[in-house]
């Protein structure tokens, strides 16, 4: 039955009138073919760094502005993927995004052991493999404990700092942490996320659910964080970094932290509140703008990305805005009231 079933409708096809006339009335010959291949995502790539395995990606042009891309917590480098529904800005704005996976997340092997400095060597070693030196540097939620490290440790290569609802858990201005859990109660606290994919990254009411497939992308992102390499949803890798505030050497010196840095919030946030924010404030010594957004709550980054974006090139003092119907820069002091931030298609998307 199956096979009369194929070749009947096969056969209806075959004569139907509209498929015939597109036939009839176009040239095959002139069609414009591809030559090339269409991106479909980021490549991951691996290096041997003192006998770890680390895996990274490295999307952009070769002389663009290196931008290193930290993800939020248990989210694996390719949470950047979420944010290439602006591809064409990122590369009209010449950034070249590098992200580099953290421990036990994705491909990357799970080492109790490692800490927040293992993870800045990982970086570091992955730069200079790639001959990069100055980069701009963007932390988005639990990202932002890596973040400070990483800052604190090169501030002379960090052109600009960028957080995005960034957690402030490895600041001296940080709030007072409960450090009695022990690591087998994280794991068992944890074990509800690393099994429900769709629970860790599920989005409901954001604005970012009109982005066509951008929820199945985050969804795609969990699961490669907690079961790519076999780890068969092992909550082990998100229970340590929970823990990783807590331990010995998880506060840094901001103070260190000299590059000027740009701030990102939901004025509704309640994953990282706007408390979280006053605390970078206090902490860092060179806050170039710290904005709040109205209504908005921990997927603020990803609704601002294009603004995001052209802080990390370099234009600061320019707005994104959507003018008549087009995408414009416009420098902030022309903004007028009129003016919607960022991308058009989140307007025309309503």
């Amino acid at each position: 039955m199956k096979h009369a079933l194929a070749v009947s409708m096969l056969a209806l096809a075959s004569f139907s009138p509209g498929v015939v006339a597109a036939q009839e009335g176009s040239d095959p010959s002139t069609i414009r073919l591809q030559n090339g291949f269409d991106p479909i995502g980021a490549e991951v790539h691996h290096l041997d760094a003192d006998g770890r395995d680390v895996y990274f990606i490295d999307e952009g042009p070769r002389d663009g502005r290196p931008v290193v891309f930290i993800g939020g917590q248990g989210t694996s480098l390719e949470a950047f993927q979420l944010t290439e529904f602006a591809r064409t800005s990122r590369e009209a704005l010449g950034l070249r995004v590098i992200s580099v996976e953290r421990n036990g997340f994705g491909d990357s092997p799970f080492d109790r052991n490692l800490g927040y400095a293992d993870y800045v060597n990982e970086v570091l070693a992955v730069l200079d493999h790639l001959q990069v030196g100055e980069f701009a540097l963007m932390a988005i939620s639990g990202g932002g404990a890596y973040a400070a490290h990483l800052a604190s440790t090169v501030p002379d290569r960090v052109i600009s700092l960028h957080l995005g609802a960034a957690s402030p858990s490895t600041l001296p201005t940080r709030s007072d942490r409960n450090c009695e859990k022990s690591f087998a109660e994280a794991r068992a606290d944890a074990l509800r996320w690393t099994h429900n994919p769709q629970m860790w990254w599920g989005v409901p009411g954001s604005p970012v659910l009109v982005i066509p497939g951008w929820q199945d992308r985050a969804y795609a992102d969990a699961t490669r964080s907690f079961y790519v390499a076999g780890q068969m949803g092992d909550p082990s890798a998100l229970a340590h970094e929970n823990l990783l505030p807590c331990s010995e050497d998880a506060v840094v010196d901001a103070s260190l932290i000299t590059s000027p840095a740009y701030l990102y919030w939901g004025e509704v946030d309640t994953a990282v509140p706007v408390a979280a924010m006053e605390q970078w404030q206090e902490a860092l010594p060179n806050v170039a703008r710290a904005t709040i957004y109205p209504d908005e709550g921990h997927t603020v980054q990803y609704r601002h990305w294009v603004q995001v974006m052209a802080d990390m090139a370099g234009h600061g003092d320019y707005t994104v805005v959507c003018r008549n119907g087009e995408t414009q820069l416009v420098a902030s002091d022309e903004v007028t009231a009129e003016d919607q931030l960022d991308l058009c298609a989140w307007y025309q998307a309503d």
